[in-house]
């Protein structure tokens, strides 16, 4: 598939350190570059990886945490799945690898943490999506983003891994509230974790002419859903698009790190939109029983099938 993207990472007007992250990778066996530059264009045979981290911790910790998970998951995709032959890849086994590849970065996170006393604590959000086959593979821990904007609607495909997220669905909170609250930024999973980690995954399909956005919470936690989509619907280059992004959080105070990947969806080999079509998330496990994790895949197990 031929993808054009953009991406940026900025410390903001408040913080010394950027303990944010991004990583494309195309799962090729190059070693993975986190916020390294990325070239314009690429043709992914397995698919494209594009992840967004937001580190915290003591000292630079942060930095490390994102860092390090973004690396644990470029690596863990590309042995257990960008190396399979083509004849061999199938969705379960990429919805396997994405979770293991998760499960994974936390460990990661946490082994340095372990071996650092200074790094003591620290963790990460992930948000991730693996493109393959005309879909939007998702995998999202902590509060992290991604939006999808469609014929000049904008969709956030992941829900916010917070306490206060947790608060509206109980109807304690208004999300008005939410953004307001001193609370707000607290989340309720982190790579680094020392408990097990539960990965929420999704899938989208994609049409041609989609953008998908992932960003930090210093991204749209400054900017609104509504400007958000009223910039991207000024269909600039992805480049030009985050540069107005950036200016608009810089502007609203820039009290966090700043950080996004925009892909533009424009490959011929994808179908345009129906009349009306928005993009639904779905669960992948849904379509595959036996997929691990899911509910009857666990009984499956249980029982000895597997």
């Amino acid at each position: 598939m031929l993808i054009d993207y953009a991406a940026l990472t900025h410390p903001g007007r408040v913080r010394k350190n950027n303990e944010d992250a991004y990583l494309v990778n195309a799962l090729d066996g190059e070693e993975p570059l986190v916020s390294g530059p990325l070239r314009s264009r690429s043709i992914c045979k397995n698919g494209l990886l594009a992840a967004v981290a937001d580190g915290m911790g003591g000292a630079a910790a942060g930095e490390v945490a994102s860092r390090e998970g973004l690396a644990a998951v470029a690596v863990y995709l590309f042995g257990h799945w960008g190396r399979l032959p083509e004849a061999e890849v199938s969705e379960a086994l990429l919805i396997e690898a994405l979770r293991g590849a998760v499960e994974e970065a936390s460990k990661a996170v946490l082994r340095w943490s372990d071996d650092d006393r200074t790094a003591r604590g620290m963790g990460s959000t992930l948000t991730s999506t693996m493109i393959w086959n005309g879909c939007a593979y998702l995998a999202q821990i902590g509060d992290s983003r991604a939006y999808l904007f469609r014929r000049g609607e904008l969709v956030q495909l992941t829900t916010d891994q917070t306490l206060v997220h947790e608060m509206i669905a109980a109807g304690s909170l208004t999300p008005e509230q939410a953004r307001v609250h001193p609370q707000r930024n607290m989340i309720t999973q982190a790579l680094g974790c020392p408990t097990p980690i539960i990965p929420v995954l999704g899938k989208v399909v994609l049409r041609r002419g989609d953008r998908l956005l992932i960003c930090s919470d210093g991204l749209h936690g400054e900017v609104d859903d509504a400007r958000l989509q009223a910039i991207l619907a000024q269909a600039f280059s992805p480049r030009r698009t985050l540069e107005m992004m950036l200016e608009e959080a810089l502007k609203n105070g820039g009290r966090d790190n700043i950080t996004a990947l925009l892909l533009a969806l424009d490959d011929p080999a994808l179908l345009l939109p129906g009349s009306g079509e928005t993009p639904k998330v779905v669960d992948p496990d849904a379509a595959d029983p036996d997929a691990k994790g899911s509910l009857m895949g666990r009984l499956g197990r249980m029982l000895g099938s597997r």
